[in-house]
């Protein structure tokens, strides 16, 4: 599977790197590319959504005289909201913590 040898650093200049601070970036492969890409794209568009049918539904709540009729499509929206903006934030701190 692996036909290339990869390429390694002697180990002064090894050293050297991890004294001044930098730090090796080790390549992530294109499926995994493809997935967090795929999965960034998901959160955003559930973060979205959940954002507009919560201003939808607020609008509808306006609209009856300030009376809830469903709560339960309130919390749905709401979480839809959270969980990818929470998604969002956590994949941006993990890519932040590996560089």
């Amino acid at each position: 599977m692996k036909n290339e040898k990869s390429y390694r650093k002697p180990l002064r200049q090894r050293v050297a790197d991890r004294q001044s601070g930098i730090k090796e970036v080790i390549p992530m492969s294109g499926r995994k590319k493809r997935l967090v890409r795929f999965l960034k794209m998901f959160l955003t568009a559930s973060q979205y959504t959940g954002l507009l049918l919560l201003l939808l539904s607020l609008g509808g709540i306006v609209t009856s005289g300030y009376e809830v009729d469903n709560w339960d499509l309130i919390m749905v929206y709401s979480s839809m909201f959270i969980i990818g903006r929470a998604g969002i934030t956590i994949m941006n701190s993990i890519s932040s913590l590996r560089q």
